[in-house]
């Protein structure tokens, strides 16, 4: 009986030590990415990412707009700090797979980043970042009670033809 406990004592501790070791690596991906970027450390900036990682919004036309890790990494002027608040709002996960969301505030705007990590070889990166501009006064619309959300149905309408993917966004850097 002593060793069945023991060994349930050593199991819980065991997982909670690496539950811990996860939410410290995701939440160490993203402030390297937001502390990066305020700092103007890019290396601490590009280490959040991997390469590849896909960038998303909606441009001032209306088509969807994106840009590469290097690109983004290009507009951080090395040493030199930006005016604005960075804030990790919300965050979560389940195995290999999280996601968080962030707010950065400059004096005239924000920026809210949906944030698609995955663990690769035991370290956490963002894949992915999907962002808006909104005003300073708006705030960050959520519902985290894992219910339905009711959502009309858009009206029918002719599809436009596919608009070609802008190379460059401005995102405030």
């Amino acid at each position: 009986m002593k060793n069945l406990s023991l060994s349930l004592l050593l199991l819980f501790c065991t997982t909670l030590s690496y539950a811990q070791s996860d939410e410290a690596g995701i939440l160490s991906a993203v402030n390297d990415y937001l502390e990066g970027g305020t700092n103007g450390d890019v290396n601490q900036f590009k280490n959040a990412f991997v390469p590849d990682a896909i960038q998303r919004s909606i441009g001032r036309n209306g088509t969807v707009i994106g840009m590469s890790v290097e690109s983004l990494a290009s507009k951080i002027t090395p040493g030199k700090t930006m005016s604005r608040e960075t804030s990790v709002l919300s965050w979560s996960y389940a195995g290999i797979a999280a996601t968080a969301i962030t707010e950065t505030v400059y004096p005239s705007s924000k920026i809210i980043d949906l944030l698609n990590l995955l663990k690769i070889n035991g370290e956490w990166k963002i894949v992915s970042r999907v962002y808006s501009r909104i005003e300073s006064d708006e705030t960050l619309s959520s519902s985290s009670q894992g219910g339905s959300v009711s959502v009309p149905a858009a009206p029918k309408t002719k599809t436009a033809p596919k608009k070609k993917v802008e190379a460059v966004v401005d995102d405030g850097w």
